[in-house]
């Protein structure tokens, strides 16, 4: 690491109050008791209805009995962090960014405040994570997060489903559940916060594998991101070859007070000069109850491309990708994150959770805001 290249401190010190995407606090009173393994959703009821569960990210999602906005019941609403089962994508009423919508088991529920989830039975649980530690994900729609390998203990925070950690070491209770320590690496100098950890069952997460942890086409020459903030589009190119488009969601004003805080992705051309593959994106305290407020652990897969914190990452606190929502990043699916993660230079080893792309050693990949 060269003398021009900014260490993790000092990132941290400029980027504790990183810019990230809207979400509501967490509402840790409702955690409900006991902790049980996730299950596989119930099997499908035909073979064109692939169902599977999906987290609702809003205060309430409403289930229609039909897609005429002119002729249709309103069956149930479904609160906040509970699931529903969806199959399906179907085109319907809605702005002209996100006119998708998912199938129920009774009807029809918009797609911008669901997250899909993968069904898993029990993940294997590792009560020797070695002396570095391995990387888990969240499999359910919400883990508990405490400050002690106990149910008895402070519930710090709900890790909700796709959220990424490193897990560093491990605890067996006096019941034989597995529990995992987690390292949260947010400081904050004016909030007299320093970094921490928090435990949480291992039976709702899963190890991300090391055999998984591969770069995408590493040596392929002219490799770019180009991000239109008008069209909110990210594409990824090599050469003149686009190899994945997807919506996203930049950066918004939001209200601090009485005053309009613009918080725009910065246009201009940048690289990708840090990766993480988990970031705890936190505002800072004095924002707490605006509209600008957020406290996001976990937050997946984030390519960073600007000294102020400004990243590509993965967003599991909504799904409505179009328009503009987020605190200067590029919110965009946790699948399109990952890809983006996996593809951008520099390489980003296993055992790594700060790597930087500003070193004479590295090309990395440049990424063009227009």
């Amino acid at each position: 690491m060269n003398s021009n290249s900014f260490n993790r401190r000092h990132f941290f010190k400029i980027a504790g109050a990183t810019v990230a995407g809207l979400a509501a606090g967490q509402t840790l009173s409702a955690w409900a008791k006991p902790i049980a393994p996730p299950l596989l959703t119930a099997a499908p009821s035909s073979a064109d209805d692939q169902f599977v569960p999906a987290r609702v990210l809003a205060g309430s999602v409403p289930v229609y009995s039909s897609l005429d906005p002119n002729d249709r019941k309103l069956l149930r609403s479904v609160p906040r962090d509970k699931t529903m089962e969806v199959a399906g994508e179907i085109e319907g009423p809605g702005p002209e960014r996100n006119r998708i919508w998912y199938k129920t088991r009774d009807g029809f529920a918009y797609s911008a405040w669901l997250q899909k989830m993968e069904a898993y039975r029990t993940p294997k649980v590792y009560t020797d994570v070695g002396k570095w530690g391995i990387w888990i994900e969240t499999i359910v729609a919400n883990a508990p997060a405490y400050a002690k390998p106990d149910e008895t203990a402070p519930l710090n925070y709900i890790y909700n489903y796709g959220t990424v950690y490193h897990a560093t070491e491990t605890h067996v209770d006096a019941s034989g559940r597995v529990w995992y320590n987690t390292a949260d690496e947010y400081t904050s100098k004016e909030d007299n916060i320093g970094a921490t950890n928090h435990w949480v069952p291992a039976v709702l997460t899963r190890k991300i594998e090391e055999d998984t942890w591969n770069a995408i086409n590493p040596h392929t020459p002219d490799k770019r991101i180009e991000v239109n903030l008008g069209k909110q589009l990210v594409t990824c190119y090599e050469g003149d070859n686009a190899v994945l488009t997807s919506r996203c969601a930049s950066g918004a004003a939001f209200k601090l007070g009485e005053e309009t805080v613009d918080f725009g992705t910065p246009r201009g051309e940048f690289k990708a000069i840090l990766k993480m593959p988990s970031r705890h994106m936190r505002a800072p305290e004095a924002e707490r109850g605006s509209s600008a407020w957020f406290d996001l652990p976990g937050v997946p897969w984030n390519t960073f491309f600007t000294l102020e914190g400004v990243a590509i990452h993965g967003t599991y606190w909504h799904n409505d990708f179009g328009v503009p929502r987020s605190h200067g990043c590029v919110n965009v699916p946790i699948s399109v994150a990952k890809f983006v993660y996996f593809w951008t230079n520099p390489v980003a080893p296993y055992e790594d959770d700060f790597v930087q792309g500003d070193v004479k050693e590295v090309t990395a990949t440049q990424i063009i805001v227009t």
